[in-house]
């Protein structure tokens, strides 16, 4: 098969996994870019941790000429807002390329912000290119959901549950509100919106959706997660005491016009030392099903996930194409 080209828009952590990758199936990586700083001149083989140059410059993204990259699909990593994202989006797809986003709110752009959807859906169709987004979610909250209800003649209400430590690194633990006092909390956390809230509303919203119920309402509450007793923090280097906030718990509620609901109770926080992460979908139907999937901590899951859905990208119809319009994510063992 012919090897895809790849661009690297963003040189975080997952965009220098995603690096790794393409060079490990032999995916020559044609560009990258990267916001103006110290990765901006840097050979992106160096950056990603290969100890050899690819002969690839990391471009200051603001001032790049997009018109000159020879190239089949971009994979951008960085940040799970549209509002942020937006900027690089138009400079991709209206110079012709396929887009593969790891932001959070562009798995579902219709769902999160429809006028910069309509904007994302005309730049795409008008370049004859695709838009995705993909990561660990793409098998762990969505297509996992997709798949429990395949079994059920009749489904009453689908119900999602998941458990993240995000205490283990200092960005992750601030994110989610570690360590807050109770008061910053309420203020940053649940009255506002803060890092992530607004994030995983999305999860029940996409899955109802695909299974093709017509959503109506969908309502998001967001709480402190609470411990009895003190609860050690890494990413902070220090003792939660117990009662103070050790994560963000958010609650979803989905109402839809053929009377089905969806719930999702996801915790964001501290977990015991023994506790895996998990995501489980069950469904209260006809039959009843579950699916539950445990997954370790970690950024390989998701930047393994965009690799694999590189080619689905590639040849899809052109515009937006949310990942369950792709159908279930494969593995890329063979493509080499």
């Amino acid at each position: 098969m012919v090897k895809p080209r790849i661009v690297i828009y963003g040189t975080g952590r997952y965009g220098c996994d995603c690096v790794r990758m393409a060079q490990a199936k032999g995916w020559p990586v044609v560009a990258a870019f990267n916001r103006a700083g110290s990765k901006v001149g840097q050979d992106i083989g160096r950056l990603a941790g290969l100890d050899k140059d690819l002969g690839v410059i990391v471009e200051n993204a603001d001032i790049a000429d997009y018109q000159a990259i020879e190239a089949d699909i971009a994979i951008v990593t960085t940040s799970d807002r549209l509002s942020h994202n937006i900027e690089g989006y138009e400079r991709l797809l209206t110079a012709g390329l396929n887009v593969l986003s790891h932001g959070t709110e562009s798995y579902f752009p219709s769902a999160a912000d429809p006028i910069l959807a309509a904007k994302i859906q005309r730049w795409a169709e008008d370049a004859n290119v695709t838009f995705t987004a993909s990561g660990i979610w793409d098998m762990s909250r969505i297509w996992s959901g997709i798949l429990c209800a395949a079994p059920c003649i009749g489904i009453r209400a689908l119900h999602h549950a998941s458990r993240t430590n995000l205490g283990m690194r200092k960005v992750h633990a601030e994110l989610a509100g570690i360590g807050l006092s109770h008061k910053a909390f309420q203020a940053t956390r649940v009255e506002q919106a803060g890092p992530i809230g607004e994030l995983y509303k999305l999860v029940p919203w996409q899955v109802t959706a695909a299974l093709g119920f017509e959503v109506v309402k969908v309502v998001e509450r967001r709480e402190a997660m609470l411990f009895d007793r003190p609860m050690y923090a890494a990413g902070l280097g220090r003792d939660i005491p117990a009662g103070e906030p050790a994560g963000l718990r958010v609650l979803v509620e989905v109402t839809t016009a053929q009377g089905v609901s969806a719930h999702a109770h996801i915790e964001l926080g501290l977990s015991e030392k023994d506790q895996m992460d998990f995501m489980r979908w069950t469904v209260d139907g006809e039959p009843g099903s579950t699916v539950h999937v445990d997954r370790e901590v970690g950024s390989v899951g998701s930047a393994t996930s965009m690799i694999n859905r590189v080619r689905d990208v590639i040849n899809a119809p052109p515009g937006i194409q949310e990942v369950f319009r792709l159908g279930p994510a494969k593995h890329s063992a063979f493509d080499l």
